[in-house]
């Protein structure tokens, strides 16, 4: 049973490594992070991204766009989280 599972172990260590290239592939595209005053070309959002809470806080965020010249960008900025809304 032990050797099970080693043997299990050690087949995720190799494929998760190689899980993770995929995501980074798919994410190739440099994030910028935002900084007061910064002059920003959005002609059009493709996605927002906000790590998940249920607590009222600031939150880092991301925003996928494509700029004028349709370059797609990526901007990471603070903001409250969604679970502020609900509260006064």
């Amino acid at each position: 049973m032990k050797s099970i599972a080693r043997t299990a172990a050690f087949a995720l260590s190799l494929v998760l490594p190689l899980a993770s290239l995929g995501l980074q592939a798919a994410e190739s595209i440099p994030v910028e992070q935002y900084h007061y005053g910064m002059q920003l070309d959005v002609q059009k959002v493709l996605a927002l991204h906000e790590a998940p809470t249920v607590l009222c806080q600031v939150v880092e965020a991301r925003m996928d766009y494509l700029d004028s010249q349709g370059h797609q960008r990526s901007l990471a900025y603070l903001k409250h989280a969604t679970a502020c809304q609900d509260s006064n």
